[in-house]
């Protein structure tokens, strides 16, 4: 049932001869940072001249002065601005042997300190691996959420797939997901409605929560009633505020049963945009998202990605490109099957359906919709890169409508609540997890901070600016000698 095209095992062992373990200007020791303001992501206070001490891995007090261990690795503050380390909640960073040398280290140099992967070729037990020894210390990277446990129709979008055409097929791949230990079952696009039922219902009786693609055949309410409880990306979203939603969804679940050709059922796909264009309604609309808020359905919008569409692409010149291995630079300049998909009409019309959905994720936020900051990073992905896109994507949030600090929210205290992790829910406080990131200036104030953290923290190892300075370097020089 498990799709074939895994990359093979022993890939962590090899990894680690790679993935910085000792970098200069870190510290897995008590830290006692000094003379910070603490910002409260979720509610916008501020504490002024608070001092953190941070011992085991965790923030063991918190006051405006106190006494720390004399072997404590101080950081002076200088009333800079400390506030929960991000997460980006959709990311791909197995989609090759070594793509996590670049990914873990772009993570931390840009304060992200947690990750959800969703969807990987390595299999489960090396990405558990991996897991394990980011947790002890001896390997240094953000927090890793294992939910890449795809399920789709046969042939499978995507190669490492778990594949499902029956609802008793979709019951047993359940079955295997949890006892492999994954974080939760991601649905994928083209599932029929009943094996994905079955899918939903069985995710639920295995205690895990079902996230993913609402399937092509499946409607926005139909996912609700079915209990899932996250979605990856929006353009469902605004699908749903189309009066001909279940038009749509008709029209492509009777050509699938004729069992039309690929190129047939991506036509149909490809000519709903017109559609959603000409039938989506606000008011309409405003009953589908309050409906979904009810619901607490969790979405990581990735609207980065569109830049991908309208061929916003960095030069070859651009920083971010220089700390990417030149065979991705490559592979990322060859012919896209995404971009060649895309019809003449879905080339005229890109700009204005990017433009609705973004109306679209504006009247979602606005009407409560739980909001998961995310990119789709990978290096499978052509131009969404770990680390930088998903500060792009807050910039979005921000210049769509939502000011920084609601931005920040959905990067640092919507996902490890959604994640349900005991020892993190976005704020800093004594108990806590200690991922934290120090900045020098207040990020509610705009998040241009954000690009060049003053130092990460990341499960209470210390990475201060030079060592961020030696990664980003380091990875610099590993690209220029890549092939």
């Amino acid at each position: 049932m498990m799709g074939v095209e895994r990359l093979g095992r022993g890939l962590v062992t090899t990894l680690l001869l790679f993935i910085c373990l000792a970098v200069p200007g870190t510290a897995f020791a008590d830290v006692v940072i000094e003379n910070v303001s603490i910002v409260d992501l979720e509610t916008g206070a501020v504490a002024d001249q608070q001092t953190v001490l941070i011992e085991g891995g965790r923030i063991a007090r918190i006051a405006p002065r106190l006494e720390a261990p004399e072997t404590a690795e101080r950081v002076e503050g200088e009333g800079r601005f400390l506030i929960p380390g991000l997460w980006d909640s959709h990311v791909h960073i197995f989609s090759s042997r070594s793509e996590p040398e670049t990914a873990l280290p772009l993570y931390l140099i840009h304060g992200i300190t947690g990750v959800r992967d969703m969807g990987a070729l390595w299999p489960i037990a090396d990405q558990k691996e991996l897991q394990a020894k980011i947790e002890s210390g001896e390997a240094l990277g953000p927090r890793l959420l294992l939910a890449g446990a795809w399920v789709d129709a046969r042939p499978g979008s995507w190669p490492g797939m778990f594949l499902a055409d029956t609802p008793d097929e979709a019951r047993e791949t359940v079955t295997q997901i949890a006892e492999e230990g994954w974080a939760a079952v991601k649905s994928y696009s083209m599932l029929a409605k009943p094996t994905y039922l079955a899918l939903a219902d069985a995710a639920k009786h295995a205690g895990l929560p079902l996230v993913g693609h609402i399937p092509e055949r499946v409607s926005l309410p139909t996912a609700l009633v079915a209990g899932q409880r996250g979605m990856e990306h929006f353009g469902r979203m605004t699908m749903a505020c189309s009066k001909a939603e279940n038009q749509m969804i008709e029209e492509l679940r009777a050509a699938m049963d004729l069992e039309v050709s690929l190129q047939e059922v991506f036509a149909i796909m490809a000519s709903r945009n017109r559609i959603i264009l000409d039938t989506w309604d606000e008011t309409l609309c405003e009953r589908v998202l309050q409906r979904v808020a009810a619901a607490r359905l969790h979405v990581s919008p990735t609207l980065v990605v569109a830049n991908f569409y309208l061929g916003n692409w960095p030069p070859a010149e651009a920083p971010r490109m220089k700390l990417i291995p030149a065979e991705v630079r490559e592979a990322w300049g060859k012919p896209d099957f995404r971009l060649e998909a895309m019809t003449d009409e879905v080339r005229a019309l890109a700009e204005k359906s990017i433009a609705l959905d973004r109306k679209t994720f504006l009247m979602a936020h606005r009407a409560g919709v739980p909001i998961l900051a995310s990119s789709d990073a990978s290096f499978a992905n052509p131009f969404l890169f770990h680390g930088f896109s998903l500060l792009d994507e807050l910039d979005l949030y921000v210049e769509i409508g939502l000011t920084p600090r609601e931005a920040l929210y959905t990067a640092t205290v919507a996902p490890p609540r959604f994640f349900g992790l005991a020892d993190q829910d976005g704020t800093i406080a004594e108990g806590r997890r200690a991922d934290l990131v120090l900045l020098d200036a207040n990020p509610l104030d705009g998040l241009a901070p954000l690009r060049k953290p003053r130092a990460v923290i990341a499960n209470g190892r210390l990475i201060d600016s030079d060592a961020l300075s030696m990664m980003a370097s380091d990875l610099r020089e590993k690209a220029q000698t890549s092939n």
